[in-house]
């Protein structure tokens, strides 16, 4: 088992266990190549207390649209159907949540990739 904050060199390349916050143990990882840097981040309710200030790559969950959870919400309990987004707002990071560590981290070169998007079926 990996250990949180721990850096583990691998030669090619290393990690570095960072804790997240979910319903269950969960971590993401800081990835490092040579001058190469990037994060990854999902399952997770919140980014408080993380920095990754001008990272290469940011691979970060964003989950859900604050605006449209609460529609969808409400929409499944009128016709009492299961509703797995209640939970989210609980557990997983909005992409208001991501956007805003992002602006608050990524330098002029970096990227980003939205993780573990919810896709209504």
């Amino acid at each position: 088992m990996l250990q949180i904050g721990t850096k583990y060199d691998y030669k090619l390349f290393k990690i570095v266990p960072i804790k997240l916050y979910h319903d269950v143990p969960q971590c993401g990882y800081r990835v490092l190549f040579d001058d190469y840097k990037a994060i990854y981040a999902t399952d997770t309710r919140t980014l408080e207390g993380i920095t990754a200030k001008n990272y290469d790559l940011y691979l970060i969950e964003g989950n859900y649209e604050e605006e449209d959870i609460e529609e969808r919400i409400r929409k499944k309990q009128e016709v009492q159907q299961y509703c797995y987004e209640y939970r989210a707002r609980y557990t997983h990071l909005s992409k208001g949540q991501a956007s805003n560590f992002l602006l608050e981290n990524m330098g002029d070169n970096s990227e980003y990739v939205f993780m573990h998007e919810h896709i209504e079926r």
